[in-house]
């Protein structure tokens, strides 16, 4: 006898759950239980908080476009030149003539120009036959324009430091530094040189869009508030050059220091977060641009503090400075020469694997025999 299998009958299932049941008495009160008043205060710091989010994304983004950041830069050097009222040296017989008499000083800035001309040719001639070259593939390879913003950020970062060498040989007049008033009698006077302050706020942000968003790849909003905070610190250790007050002098100062522990904490966070999406690369890889110019940002500023003090002399901050500015744009020239052949590799190898690809799809295609009728 052949067997059926047993089928449950199907039952009436009610099409909205049950509501829940609400004791009588003191508890169903919801002012006594307190429901109503969780739920509000609940609502409002939701609410709260969306609009806080909101309004930092907002400022990020804001902080994320261009304009801004050459806005921010531009108050905050007009607000401090104004309140401080620096002294050009020229017009001050003591910076003057410490200036002219730091002639020897005069060769360093020679030999740098003619290094950075010859690295910005180099330059030039690579970002010009890297563009010939990928003309040709532009349809193949959508990003291959973004490819060369890393060659194109050098060139501008190589012209902006060889005019800042150019202007210590070229000229006699000193208008390019400020006469120091620290409210000493030893230092008062002595030439600061505020070319290398306005160099820095057009390279340091070059230096830090290359370290983030070309070698980490890291989003605009991202890179942008330590790329603006640390035009701001700048400008502020800069205008401590010209306060009379100690304790104002170095507020001014402190604040600086911190303004820079915090950008370079971003710096970090841009390491770390890139470590997580790429597990399998070394640390010592793309983050190493990043990496060091948080070092070399802070010995920039052991440097300056010790002329601040008049622990380092005036010729040998000039002397550092010169130095530094072109090794650090020489050494993320060569990192991210290395990081552009990787990427080229990178490219060639994804677009063999996807030749190869086709390739033996056209065979499985080949290998079927087609239906005749």
């Amino acid at each position: 006898m052949k067997k059926h299998p047993v089928v449950p009958e199907p039952r009436s299932e009610p099409d909205e759950l049950p509501d829940p049941e609400i004791p009588n008495g003191r508890g169903a009160d919801p002012a006594v239980f307190g429901a109503s008043g969780l739920d509000d205060s609940l609502n409002s710091g939701i609410a709260a908080q969306k609009d806080q989010m909101s309004d930092i994304g907002m400022i990020r983004q804001l902080l994320s476009r261009k304009v801004t950041w050459v806005v921010v830069t531009v108050l905050v050097v007009s607000l401090c030149y104004a309140l401080t009222r620096p002294v050009v040296c020229s017009s001050l017989e003591k910076c003057e003539l410490s200036h002219q008499g730091s002639a020897e000083l005069a060769p360093y800035s020679r030999y740098i120009a003619s290094a950075l001309t010859a690295v910005l040719l180099h330059e030039l001639v690579s970002v010009v036959l890297t563009h010939r070259t990928a003309r040709k593939a532009i349809h193949l390879i959508p990003n291959i324009r973004e490819s060369l913003l890393p060659s194109a950020l050098l060139c501008t970062t190589f012209a902006v430091l060889l005019v800042e060498n150019m202007v210590f040989f070229i000229g006699h007049k000193t208008w390019f530094a400020h006469a120091a008033s620290v409210g000493r009698e030893d230092l008062d006077g002595l030439p600061v040189y505020t070319v290398f302050y306005a160099e820095w706020l057009i390279n340091v942000p070059i230096l830090l869009i290359l370290a983030g968003t070309c070698a980490l790849g890291r989003p605009g909003p991202e890179v942008a508030e330590p790329l603006v905070i640390t035009n701001v610190y700048m400008v502020f250790a800069w205008s401590a050059n010209f306060i009379p007050s100690v304790p104002m002098r170095y507020t001014v100062v402190c604040v600086s220091f911190l303004m820079y522990f915090r950008a370079s904490r971003d710096m970090i966070v841009w390491v770390k977060r890139w470590k997580q999406e790429n597990p399998e690369c070394h640390i010592l890889g793309r983050p190493l641009l990043a990496i060091m110019l948080i070092i070399v940002f802070g010995v920039y500023g052991l440097v300056y503090l010790g002329r601040l003090e008049g622990i380092v002399p005036w010729r040998g901050e000039r002397l550092f400075f010169l130095t530094m500015n072109f090794t650090t744009k020489l050494c993320a020239s060569m990192a991210l020469a290395g990081i552009r052949s990787s990427e080229f590799q990178e490219v060639l190898l994804a677009m063999l694997a996807n030749t190869q690809t086709s390739f033996k799809r056209a065979l499985n295609y080949e290998d079927v025999p087609l239906l005749r009728d």
